[in-house]
C-alpha cells in the first residue's frame, strides 16, 4: 500500500496556518476535520455514493475559500473506468488535480489546483483526497435564468448572440487540448457575467474528475460533451438559433457546410435522449 500527497507551492504554508500541515488527515474517515482552524460546510447531495465534499473558509486567509472532495469505497464500476480512462497507478483525486494543472497550463479557466492526497494498493484506489480554489461566479444555467427573469440586456438581442459565441469558442479552446469533459452540462461551466453586458463575460470549466483524453473514437465523445451542453441549453430556454450560432462558431464553419449539418443531426439526437431520460427521472421522484 502506497500513499502520495503533493500541495501547490503557493498553498503549503497557508495549509499550514489552518492547522492541515500533511493531507493524510483527509483520509481518515473518523477524524472531525472541521476542528480544523476556518469555517467548514458540508455539502452532500444525493448520488455522491462513497463521496464527501466540503466547503472551508479559511480563517485570517483575506477569505480564502477551498473545496474539499473526498473518494472511498470507490465502486468497482468507477475503478475499471479510471483504469481504462485516466490512469492506471493514480486515484480520481490525483486525476483531478494533475487535470487542473494541465488544463491552467493550456491557457483554460478552470479551479486551482491546491493539493491531493491518496492512498493505493497497486493500480487500486483505497481512498483519496482534493483539494481546489473557489471560482468566481455562479453556474450558467442559474445565472442564465435568474437574469432572464429580470429580462436583463444581457438575454436579447446582439449581447445574447455574442454570449453564444464566446461561449463556442471556450468549449472549442477546451477540446483542442484534447480533452473531453463527459459531464458538460451548463452547470458545470461558471460565469461572471454583466447583466448589462457592459464587460464580456469569464467562463471557468468545474468538476474535472471525469475528463479524460480518449486515444480513439474522440468524434464520440467530443458529440456527447455537446449534445449535454445542448440539453442543458435547451432547458434553460436556448432557442434552435442560439443553439445552431453556438455551433457554428464552435466548428468554425459556415451554416451551409455539410459538416455543421452533420454535426447538428448527431447532437440533437443525442440531447434529445438526454431530455427524454432526465424526463423519465424526474417523473420517479
Amino acid at each position: 500500500m502506497t500513499c502520495n500527497e503533493a500541495v501547490a507551492p503557493q498553498w503549503r504554508q497557508r495549509l499550514a496556518a489552518s492547522g492541515m500541515r500533511q493531507l493524510n488527515v483527509l483520509l481518515d474517515d473518523t477524524a472531525d476535520i472541521t476542528q480544523l482552524r476556518g469555517r467548514w460546510e458540508l455539502l452532500s447531495k444525493p448520488g455522491l455514493r462513497g463521496r464527501q465534499r466540503w466547503r472551508w473558509e479559511l480563517q485570517a486567509d483575506d477569505g480564502a475559500v477551498i473545496f474539499v472532495k473526498r473518494y472511498s469505497a470507490t465502486p468497482p464500476s468507477q475503478q475499471w473506468d479510471r483504469l481504462c480512462r485516466q490512469c492506471f497507478d493514480h486515484s480520481r483525486a490525483y486525476w483531478e488535480y494533475a487535470q487542473a494543472q494541465r488544463l491552467a497550463q493550456a491557457n483554460i479557466s478552470v479551479p486551482r489546483a491546491v493539493g491531493y492526497v491518496e492512498e493505493m494498493r497497486g493500480a487500486l484506489e483505497r481512498r483519496s483526497a482534493v483539494l481546489l480554489e473557489r471560482v468566481p461566479g455562479d453556474g450558467l444555467d442559474r445565472v442564465w435564468r435568474r437574469l432572464s427573469a429580470q429580462n436583463a440586456p444581457i438575454t436579447r438581442g446582439a449581447a445574447r448572440h455574442d454570449l453564444a459565441v464566446r461561449l463556442a469558442r471556450f468549449v472549442a479552446a477546451f477540446h483542442a487540448t484534447g480533452t473531453c469533459h463527459r459531464d458538460l452540462y451548463l452547470c458545470h461551466i461558471f460565469v461572471e457575467l454583466d447583466a448589462e453586458y457592459a464587460h464580456p463575460p469569464k467562463f471557468t470549466l468545474i468538476d474535472l474528475a471525469r475528463t479524460h483524453c480518449p486515444r480513439w473514437r474522440r468524434m464520440r465523445w467530443t458529440l456527447k460533451d455537446l449534445a449535454q451542453l445542448d440539453a442543458s441549453a435547451r432547458e434553460v430556454g436556448a432557442t434552435r438559433t442560439d443553439r445552431w450560432r453556438f455551433l457554428l462558431a464552435y466548428l468554425q464553419l459556415p451554416g451551409g457546410a455539410p459538416r455543421s449539418r452533420w454535426c447538428a443531426r448527431r447532437i440533437v439526437r443525442k440531447s434529445d435522449w438526454i431530455l427524454r431520460r432526465i424526463k423519465r427521472e424526474s417523473r420517479r421522484k
